[in-house]
């Protein structure tokens, strides 16, 4: 029996970073969704094509893991739903990261092995509050925490690794986190109205904006890179997305605080396509606005409710190398994924 105990403690500490959990093939193209925007006739350019809750569609209730763990211990695995989501994260093939502050966790969606991860841990400290995520070019995780003030760093099995930032940044209340292709990371501190930036060895390089040089953020709250590494920040307090070049110089702002088309009331994920869209999440509007690169509007996808292509209370946004959209509808407890259809394809 005393083996058996040790065992099994070792197998609780080898599962307490992260819960997994087996899951049915997911699938990025739903047929049943034909959603797109804009309505006919015109040509479409956004087209839904997946939703989801998490554990509710995905889960083997009763899978070999939780099985097997309960044949030991006599305790039940968990699997979750998404609570509220916040950040989210994908790279294009195999994973979909999601945050989710409520439930306290990161949700790991694994399209190739067919099973969830659930991140939990950042070795023995449970996560608190995770908001932000993202993922560099080596499958590597980086998750915010906006209570423990700190940016964990998970790598591509999902196992803790450490901490960045800590000991030479004080960092008051992480949130939106982004990596660009040179691997620089980019992290927006809401308290400290600042951005810092790391480079692809986790080293800190600098933050901005300078006051000195440029005008100042205002509660900063999520952040993009596009493909020239200029950062694109959602400044809350000025109900606008902020563009800087990677050297923290400002270029551009892109809307204002208003009540229509082209203008904000809580602006929230903020994303760049590969065309050089910018993709900005609204909370109080219910959808996200999409403009050009001289900040001009062009559509705006969404509305509110419960259906598919609604929204309530949305929040994160991320889009992959093949211009898929992920949304974080946080109210409905659920990731809506949309399709950018680019204007040769659209023809």
């Amino acid at each position: 029996m005393r083996k058996i105990a040790i065992f099994v403690l070792l197998l609780f500490m080898s599962l307490q970073a992260c819960v997994r959990s087996p899951a049915k093939q997911i699938l990025f193209d739903d047929p049943s969704l034909s959603r797109v925007w804009p309505s006919p006739p015109e040509q479409p350019r956004i087209k839904l094509i997946k939703v989801f809750k998490g554990a509710e569609e995905f889960l083997n209730p009763k899978g070999r893991i939780q099985s097997f763990f309960e044949a030991l211990t006599g305790e039940h695995g968990h699997s979750f739903d998404l609570m509220a989501p916040a950040g989210i994260a994908a790279d294009g093939e195999r994973f979909i990261y999601v945050a989710d502050p409520s439930a306290r966790l990161v949700h790991r969606f694994d399209l190739r092995e067919n099973e969830i991860v659930y991140l939990t841990h950042a070795g023995t400290e449970p996560l608190a509050s995770p908001v932000g995520v993202a993922l560099d070019m080596d499958g590597n995780c980086y998750v915010t925490d906006s209570v423990k003030a700190k940016v964990y760093k998970y790598n591509a099995d999902a196992e803790y690794v450490g901490t960045i930032g800590q000991g030479v940044i004080d960092f008051k209340r992480p949130a939106g986190i982004a990596i660009a292709r040179n691997g620089n990371k980019y992290v927006a501190d809401v308290l400290s109205n600042k951005v810092f930036v790391f480079d692809r060895y986790d080293r800190f390089v600098s933050d901005f904006p300078n006051p000195l040089y440029s005008e100042g953020l205002n509660k900063p709250v999520n952040i993009a890179v596009d493909k020239s590494n200029n950062v694109y920040v959602t400044d809350a307090f000025s109900f606008a997305v902020k563009v800087f070049d990677e050297k923290g110089n400002l270029i551009k702002t892109i809307g204002r605080i208003g009540d229509g088309p082209g203008t904000f009331s809580r602006p929230k994920g903020v994303a760049v396509d590969s065309e050089s869209h910018v993709y900005i999440v609204d909370a109080n509007f219910d959808n996200f606005q999409i403009f050009n690169e001289e900040g001009r509007l062009l559509l705006y996808v969404g509305s509110a409710g419960k259906k598919p292509g609604e929204f309530f209370m949305p929040n994160g946004i991320f889009i992959d190398r093949e211009d898929r959209i992920y949304l974080s509808d946080s109210y409905n407890q659920r990731v809506q994924i949309f399709q950018y259809i680019k204007e040769q394809a659209a023809k």
